[in-house]
């Protein structure tokens, strides 16, 4: 009895000792994940690093680059004297029909502030109310400083030189189509073709002469030596129209003759050119 209380006590003891000497290594074995566990009890008494939650790449994830502005019109060049002028000028489209709408366009000047581009008369004599500007390919606007002499903003054509007569409008309009043929001059007599084919591109005879010519001879160059037979005979040429002329409508200064940065901006304020000096 007393030899089994005694094998017994010795069993107790070389227990808790193997208890004090195993666990910890039983518990440094998971640590390290040799001991044989299934992979998700480790991670349950593994203590996560402290970039846990940190350590992946980030979601691949790319902010979408916004369309670049593409560029069809642009200051082609900047007239600081004299009367002070900016031309603008539309690229050449690969599309013919496609046009540009410089209503609400801005040019903008650092020194001097902005202009915002108005509304002008396409075909003028002709147009009742002023509409939008258009540029088709590789047109061009001229911005000038001053009042129109046709009191509005306006597209020049082939047929100027006809509208010069009336109007003065200085030699940089003097478009024409050229001058009669005499095959134009059918049914008038000698004295007449000669008359007319004297008379120069955008030209009438004098009143004196017509008045020395037959009746047949002053109502055929009454109706057909004037602005408004041009435009009817040669509208659809495709080099009709010249480009438009704009006006700031005053003397103030839009930019400093000396050194300044001359900006285009379309209507909804974004850069499209500029022009610095």
């Amino acid at each position: 009895m007393r030899f089994s209380f005694a094998f017994g006590f010795v069993l107790l003891i070389l227990l808790i000792i193997g208890i004090l000497i195993g666990l910890p290594y039983a518990i440094g074995e998971l640590k390290s994940g040799s001991f044989p566990f299934p992979s998700s009890f480790q991670k349950i008494l593994t203590k996560p690093s402290s970039n846990y939650f940190y350590n992946q790449p980030p979601s691949a994830t790319t902010t979408p680059t916004p369309p670049q502005t593409v560029r069809k019109v642009g200051i082609s060049s900047v007239s600081r004297y004299g009367q002070g002028e900016i031309s603008l000028r539309a690229s050449y489209f690969s599309n013919q029909n496609e046009k540009v709408n410089l209503i609400g366009w801005r040019i903008k000047s650092i020194q001097r502030g902005e202009t915002i581009i108005g509304k002008g008369i396409n075909l003028p004599q002709f147009d009742a109310a002023p509409s939008d500007i258009w540029l088709s390919s590789g047109e061009r606007a001229d911005i000038i400083l001053g009042l129109s002499p046709l009191a509005v903003n306006f597209r020049v054509n082939n047929c100027f030189g006809w509208l010069n007569n009336l109007y003065n409008l200085g030699y940089s309009f003097n478009y024409c189509p050229g001058g009669f043929r005499l095959a134009d001059l059918t049914g008038l007599d000698s004295a007449c073709q000669d008359l007319i084919l004297r008379a120069g591109s955008c030209r009438t005879p004098s009143e004196n002469d017509l008045n020395k010519s037959s009746y047949k001879c002053r109502e055929w160059a009454e109706k057909n030596m004037t602005y408004s037979a041009c435009v009817a005979g040669h509208k659809n040429d495709s080099d009709f129209y010249k480009g438009w002329k704009i006006y700031t409508g005053n003397n103030n200064k839009i930019f400093d003759p000396l050194h300044d940065v001359i900006e285009l901006r379309d209507q909804n304020g974004i850069l499209i050119d500029s022009y610095e000096y």
